[in-house]
């Protein structure tokens, strides 16, 4: 129990005080309580072998500079956790440097590790100018007091220690943020600057096919054919990483207001027709009106609700059936996208979400990065993302089902962002925080 509350103590007077002015009150409280000429407390250097002096009152400053005044052997000894009291310093072999002492006056010294429950931490000295002595409720308080300054000290440490981590970390995450910004930046650059040609090219190719068919064998013809495929999904992929780009530096936080659902979802049913439509492939809605409105991003909504028929349809055969659901579950709107296509292995469902990440490898649709981007734009409005498969009531297809609280709050990353856009012409923080 004694350790325990004098642990507590050394806590609460730390988080009242500070450790460094804590020490020196209960060094200098002690040389007053003691009547002592001077007091002193040595800590230990973090090589374990050097006494570094941290406070002193009432003594001269060339007597703590003088080096060590206890021979070896008995300085060990104190560093074990054993207090030592040298009553008569002139006559006491384990003294050195006599001739300092006498000439401070020093006739008596206590010596008092400061330990707690794991170790020594350093040595308070108690000089006084006459012979002492105490008795034995005198040593155990002070032996009391030096345990108190023991887990001080230990506390102190660990607070030092946790700032020293605390400020690396702020450091390297520094680095990581310039180092991701720039990588960013790097990639919207790479990816917009291979857009261009590609189009070009693909331009060329598509007009070779108009104006010279006749003049072109057919295994030509199907070469073009396969290029012009082939760049359909390069371009796919250069407009998902550039979407990640943006995802990834924050930049849809900007486009943050209070939008009704009803009105995004509405946009985004009627692209669904047209989309599965081309594929012979039947859209149906089950909206449970009427639905609040939302702090978001009404175009990354509609892109997300998008992405996801998209993978619906390129699963789902001729003649299959996607379902569209809407519903308000306490303070937040749930969407479900249910298909009765061939659905997913269940082997592959915890990463459907990872970046580049396909069922089939070898398949040439798809970039892989359409579920990890609805999963960013999940992340940047708070909400959830599930997907199961086949769907339980079915037992075929695939159920993917997303939640939107209905007042959305900016994070600390996305104020940060802004912050450091700021100056860049980025908007404010005050735009992107709110509820609806």
């Amino acid at each position: 129990m004694r350790h325990k509350i004098i642990r507590e103590i050394a806590l609460s007077v730390i988080a009242a005080g500070g450790a460094d002015n804590i020490i020196r009150a209960l060094v200098e409280a002690t040389a007053r309580g003691t009547e002592a000429k001077g007091c002193s407390l040595l800590t230990i250097g973090e090589d374990g072998k050097r006494m570094i002096p941290r406070v002193s009152c009432g003594i001269d400053q060339d007597l703590l500079r003088g080096g060590q005044i206890l021979a070896d052997d008995a300085l060990k000894q104190v560093l074990k956790g054993n207090p030592l009291f040298v009553w008569d310093v002139a006559g006491d072999p384990r003294i050195t440097h006599k001739e300092v002492l006498e000439r401070e006056g020093i006739a008596s010294i206590v010596f008092l590790p400061f330990r707690d429950k794991q170790q020594v931490q350093g040595i308070m000295r108690l000089f006084f100018a006459q012979s002492m002595s105490f008795d034995r409720e005198d040593l155990e308080f002070l032996e009391s007091i030096a345990e108190l300054g023991g887990s001080i000290l230990r506390s102190a440490e660990n607070q030092e220690r946790l700032e020293r981590d605390a400020e690396q970390a702020r450091r390297d995450l520094a680095r990581i943020r310039d180092e991701r910004r720039h990588f960013l930046s790097f990639l919207s650059m790479v990816t917009h600057d291979l857009k261009s040609p590609l189009v070009a090219v693909q331009g060329y190719l598509k007009l070779l096919l108009r104006k010279s068919t006749d003049c072109l064998d057919e295994r030509m013809v199907k070469g073009i054919h396969r290029s012009i495929e082939r760049m359909d999904g390069m371009m796919e992929l250069i407009s998902d990483l550039l979407e990640l780009s943006r995802l990834e530096s924050g930049q849809i936080v900007t486009e943050f207001k209070t939008i009704a659902w009803e009105e995004v979802l509405g946009a985004a049913v009627e692209m669904a027709h047209e989309l599965a439509s081309l594929q012979g492939i039947t859209v149906a809605t089950e909206i449970h009106r009427p639905l609040p409105e939302v702090f978001a991003s009404d175009i990354r909504l509609q892109q997300l609700i998008l992405n996801l028929v998209s993978n619906s349809v390129r699963h789902t055969p001729r003649g299959g059936r996607i379902t569209i659901r809407a519903r308000r579950e306490n303070d937040a709107v749930t969407v479900d996208i249910e298909d009765s296509g061939t659905g997913i292995d269940p082997g592959h469902l915890p990463h459907v979400f990872e970046e580049f990440f396909k069922g089939d490898p070898e398949s040439l649709e798809g970039t892989g990065l359409g579920l990890s981007i609805c999963k960013r734009i999940i992340d940047m409005h708070h909400g959830t993302i599930e997907v199961t498969s086949p769907v339980p009531e079915t037992g075929t297809g695939t159920l993917v089902s997303f939640s939107i609280p209905i007042g959305v709050t900016c994070r600390v990353e996305d104020r940060y962002m802004l912050e450091e856009g700021a100056g860049t012409g980025t908007p404010g923080v005050d735009n992107i925080t709110g509820t609806a």
